[in-house]
């Protein structure tokens, strides 16, 4: 049988539907549903193996980036937790990783609160465009397994700069080598060059970068326009790690 994942979307979500093709291409199936259906009790979140929070613009990133669609996430708390205690992977793209972090999911702390945020590019406009990462290979991130040293993403976002609220949090993110994807030359002004987070059992991971949108070389400008790119590996890993 394979993995269900689920990809959760709501008003001004853009990335769903390439987020949800990469993982059947991995070998699950995706079920895109917006959050309402799991407020509503229509959908369980208890019947998915992985869930995914894509890119976007989640209710026009009124306020601040992800917040709206956050604050819908802890309504479902309960359920949100016991996915992640499950060991159950979870992935948040862009628009996701704000989620997240807003959520308070990520960095990971005890009661679940907002101890980091995505802030501002420091030059204070959208930013689009290719970036080259490193991979912290002593990350627990199961998403990011085997993966090479540093290799391509692209970046869309206008809220990309990652800060922390103090110093105890950036030490235990670095301690445990939770900062799994580092900017090579920083778009955005995020402390210590991070692109990407997860938790200390490596199952929930947030990054900037789009995996999603380099799947194929066909979107890297490669001969070739059918080999496979390093976003495929990322959402096999989760999948492989499932099964």
């Amino acid at each position: 049988m394979k993995p269900r994942v689920i990809v959760l979307r709501t008003t001004g979500t853009n990335c769903d539907i390439e987020t949800a093709q990469s993982f059947k291409y991995a070998g699950a199936d995706a079920d895109i549903a917006h959050i309402n259906e799991l407020l509503s009790k229509k959908k369980k979140l208890s019947n998915y193996s992985i869930l995914s929070i894509p890119g976007g613009f989640s209710y026009g990133d009124d306020i601040s980036a992800g917040k709206i669609f956050s604050l819908k996430m802890r309504v479902l708390k309960k359920e949100i937790e016991k996915f992640i205690k499950d060991k159950k992977p979870v992935i948040g793209i862009c628009n996701g990783f704000q989620v997240l972090v807003k959520a308070g999911y990520l960095p990971e702390n005890k009661f679940n609160r907002q101890i980091a945020a995505l802030f501002t590019n420091d030059n204070g406009h959208f930013l689009c465009k290719w970036v080259k990462v490193k991979l912290n290979k002593k990350s627990p991130c199961i998403f990011t397994r085997d993966l090479p040293e540093t290799f391509d993403l692209p970046i869309a976002h206008g809220e990309g700069k990652f800060i922390v609220k103090n110093k105890k949090t950036l030490k235990d993110i670095i301690s445990n080598n939770l900062n799994v994807l580092s900017y090579i030359e920083n778009p955005n002004g995020s402390i210590m060059d991070i692109a990407g987070l997860c938790n200390k059992d490596g199952n929930i991971f947030g990054l900037m970068p789009h995996p999603e949108r380099n799947f194929f070389s066909l979107t890297s400008g490669k001969k070739n326009k059918n080999e496979l790119e390093i976003g495929y590996y990322i959402f096999k890993n989760a999948v492989d790690y499932v099964r």
